[in-house]
Order: C-alpha cells, then structure tokens, then sequence
C-alpha cells in the first residue's frame, strides 16, 4: 500500500497555476446540463469541445499535473471517445479519468516499457517494478486527498492481477451507493486497462 503524502511541496515547474485547493472541484460540481449534441458540429469542433469537457474534471482530480501530461492525457480521453459522462456518478467517471491518468504515468513517467520489452517481464510483474515511481509522480500531482477520493484504489486496482483478487475484494468501494447496480466484473477489473 501506498504512503499517503499529505504535504503541499512546492508545484513542479511545469506544473499549471491552478493547483490552490481552491480551484477543486470546479468544473465536476458544476456540471449539471446535458452536454450538446455534437452531430452538427465539424469533426474538428466536436473534438475541442470533447476535450475542453475531459480538461476542468481532470484539472479537479490532478490539480498540479504539468500541462504536458494534461495535453497527453486529454489525447487518450479523445482517443478512447471518453468525455464526463452526467449519466454516471462522480465517483465512476473520476474512476475512468484516475485509471487513464495512472496508465499515462506509468508509460511516460517510469521504466515501465522499458520492462516490458527489455526484461521480459510479465505485465503486472512490471507494474509492480515500478508502482513506487507511479504513486510518488500521482502524489505530486494530486497532493490533496480530498483531490480525488478514486486515486488509491485506481491505483492499487492497477497492480494487483485479477487472479490475485479475492472475489469479495473491491477496490473501488468507497460508498456503497457510489457504485449501485453496477455488475460485479467491472468493479474488480482494472477500471481502464490501457495497457
């Protein structure tokens, strides 16, 4: 398990300025209105406002994540056709953008492929390698627990092989009601497998 790391160190460099507690939560809790049918919009601007959409909920769970990985990441969500979804908890869509993120960490910000191509490992056996460089990058970004309540456990659902979990094992249970008639296979899958 992972330390919790309850400084506030200085930003990294790259790091956007809107990093203050303060800025939390911004766009997540105001996000009340259907998002607009994009079906008469040019390609082009269906995808600036997809992406505009993922960057205020991103911005909220990882509020000092350097403008770098921010853009990269919005390239996955854009990618893989993931926008905040209103027709789902809070909770379940900071689940997807946290497992999105981590698998961006682990693949740009550690040795991770290197592992995997190099040294042969297995897959988890290579997360596992490098899961302390993955949570203190993480840390570092959302540095405030109160950030992003999915960041653990999208974590800890990163490294740990299916075959490993114990079927009652939930990583993702926080409140019971976060995660209702949900079904059981997704709740113990790796929320977002990117790899």
């Amino acid at each position: 398990m992972p330390p919790a790391v309850a400084s506030r160190g200085a930003a990294p460099l790259d790091a956007p300025h809107n990093s203050s507690p303060e800025h939390q939560h911004r766009y997540m809790d105001t996000i009340t209105t259907n998002q607009q049918d994009l079906s008469n919009l040019s390609p082009e601007e269906a995808q600036r406002r997809r992406r505009e959409w993922n960057r205020g909920p991103l911005e909220d769970l990882f509020p000092r994540i350097p403008q770098v990985a921010l853009e990269r990441v919005l390239d996955i969500c854009i990618d893989k056709d993931f926008t905040y979804n209103l027709s789902q908890s809070k909770f379940w869509n900071a689940r997807r953008y946290t497992s999105i993120v981590v698998a961006n960490v682990r693949h740009f910000y550690t040795d991770y492929d290197k592992l995997l191509r190099e040294e042969r490992l297995e897959r988890y056996e290579a997360r596992r390698a490098t899961a302390q460089s993955v949570w203190k990058t993480l840390r570092e970004w959302c540095p405030w627990d109160s950030s992003n309540e999915a960041l653990q456990r999208c974590f800890e659902a990163s490294i740990v092989p299916p075959w490993e979990r114990d079927p009652t094992w939930d990583p993702m249970d926080i409140d019971e009601s976060d995660d209702e008639g949900q079904d059981e296979h997704d709740v113990l899958a790796d929320p977002m497998d990117l790899d």
